[in-house]
């Protein structure tokens, strides 16, 4: 299963993972607590973590096309979201040794 993640330097994390989860509430299964969530796109789920001043973003899907599609549509919305803050998402392959991160938040959308 591919993997990525980015980590995205903000100190509004917290304000970013909420915009996130509530734009993509419309269209597709989100849930959400204050500090992490996930959006599951079908072809592919993106989980967020919020912390003080970073935001960590980590992609998966079934093969290579699915998690570019997970990481256009997460990172072309952060980064718009973010533009005043100048933010950029820098998409790595996740380490495949770690394990990934939980399967979902507690909360609901």
């Amino acid at each position: 299963m591919p993997r990525s993640e980015a980590h995205v330097r903000t100190p509004r994390s917290r304000h970013h993972l909420a915009h996130l989860c509530e734009h993509f509430a419309t269209a597709v299964p989100v849930k959400r607590t204050a500090d992490q969530g996930l959006i599951d796109f079908g072809f592919g789920t993106c989980r967020l973590d919020a912390a003080d001043e970073n935001l960590r973003l980590h992609a998966d899907s079934d093969d290579d096309i699915g998690l570019a599609r997970v990481e256009y549509l997460v990172g072309e919305h952060l980064e718009r979201a973010g533009a005043r803050e100048s933010l950029a998402v820098d998409w790595q392959p996740a380490d495949p040794d770690q394990p990934t991160a939980p399967e979902h938040p507690t909360g609901g959308g």
